[in-house]
C-alpha cells in the first residue's frame, strides 16, 4: 500500500502530465487562430478573399479558440476542487 506522501506526489506528477496536455491544446488553438486572422486580414486587404470568405475564417477561428480553450477551463476548475478537498481534509 502506499503511503499518504507517495500519493499525493503521484497525485501532483498526474495533475502536472494533464495540465500540460491541456496547456498544448490550448497553444495550438491559439496559434490556428493568428494564423487563421493573419491570413484572413492579408487575404482581404490583397482582395483574395471576399467579405464572406473573412467573416467565416473569423469565425471558425473563434470556434477554434474557444474549443481549445475548453478542456484547459476544465482542467483548472477540476484541480481547484482537488485542492480544496485536501485543504479540508
Amino acid at each position: 500500500m502506499l503511503s499518504k506522501d507517495t500519493r499525493i506526489y503521484l497525485e501532483i506528477e498526474k495533475s502536472k502530465i494533464q495540465r500540460e496536455k491541456a496547456r498544448l491544446v490550448l497553444e495550438k488553438s491559439v496559434a490556428l487562430y493568428m494564423i487563421f486572422m493573419i491570413i484572413g486580414v492579408l487575404g482581404f486587404f490583397f482582395g483574395y478573399l471576399t467579405p464572406l470568405m473573412l467573416n467565416a475564417m473569423i469565425i471558425l477561428g473563434i470556434i477554434i479558440l474557444i474549443t481549445g480553450s475548453i478542456p484547459y477551463m476544465r482542467l483548472i476548475k477540476k484541480e481547484e476542487r482537488k485542492i480544496d478537498k485536501f485543504l479540508k481534509e
